[in-house]
Order: structure tokens, then sequence, then C-alpha cells
């Protein structure tokens, strides 16, 4: 980890997070195949970006390591393969340097927390997503849309 978050470097052995999508939605796939999303961590955008020689090769690495850890001849299986990087992050969603969990908590100012859900400037403007508590994740992102809800129906309900 120390690659990813000091010394800003795609890892050599990567920390991978691996979802089936169609185990739990079977539209997501043609029948008789899996939909794998996978999702190395990696740096988000620095001063020189990697080039797209850098993630081929990091993603090559990947496989490599799925299948030692018992996704056998994944390779010879693959249909289909979208590869995103950082920069495509950025450019679809806008996201921060391409991360994406969003911008990182300023430890000084809120002790390493995410950013607060409601705006300390304007009483109806709130916030929701991977950048708020309680963290990123659909199901975070979701909780943290139902908890701002809930703030407003509060509000709302107390003033009339």
């Amino acid at each position: 980890m120390d690659r990813i978050f000091h010394t800003h470097e795609l890892p050599d052995d990567p920390v991978i997070y691996l979802v089936n999508a169609n185990k739990t939605d079977p539209a997501q796939t043609r029948e008789g195949c899996e939909n794998l999303k996978v999702l190395p961590h990696i740096p988000h955008i620095q001063e020189k970006p990697f080039t797209q020689q850098d993630y081929e090769r990091f993603a090559e690495r990947v496989l490599i390591k799925l299948e030692k850890m018992g996704l056998e001849d994944l390779r010879s299986h693959i249909v289909t393969k979208d590869v995103w990087t950082p920069e495509d992050i950025k450019r679809v969603y806008g996201s921060d340097r391409g991360a994406i969990y969003g911008t990182l908590s300023d430890r000084k100012k809120n002790k390493g927390f995410k950013h607060p859900k409601q705006s300390t400037r304007y009483d109806n403007l709130y916030f929701v997503g991977g950048t708020v508590n309680p963290g990123a994740g659909m199901p975070m992102v979701t909780l943290s849309g139902q908890l701002v809800r809930d703030k407003i129906v509060q509000r709302d309900g107390s003033d009339g």
C-alpha cells in the first residue's frame, strides 16, 4: 500500500476488489457467461500520469494474480475487457484526480473523517455520495442518501 499512497506507483502485488455482478443481477450478462468487475487499488492521477503501456502492464499483473488465486486460465476465457484508468474516471464522472472514492478527507480539518452531509455555509445544501459519511461503495452511498433524506424530513417536520 506504500507504493499506492506514498510513492504513487502502480503496485507489483495489487490489492484487488472482485465482484461477479451477474450473481445478484442475471441481466448483467448473457447466459453461460460471467461479468467480473475487477477493481485493483491504484494511485489517483499524478503530475506525471502513467502511460497507457503502464496500465496495460499493470492489467496483466492483475490477471496473473487472479489466476494464481484460483481463477484458472482466466485470460483465455475473456470475451470482452473494458479497462478504465483514473483519467477515464475523471473524464466521465468529473471525479477529483480520477479517484473512484472522491476527494481525500483533510486530516487537519476533520481528523480524517469524511466530509459533512450538510453545508456549513447554506442551510438548504446537503451532500451525498462516496465522499461523505458513511463512505464509498453502493450500499454506503445509498445509505448516505437515506441519511440526508431523514435529516431533511426531520428539519421540515419540526418546522411545521
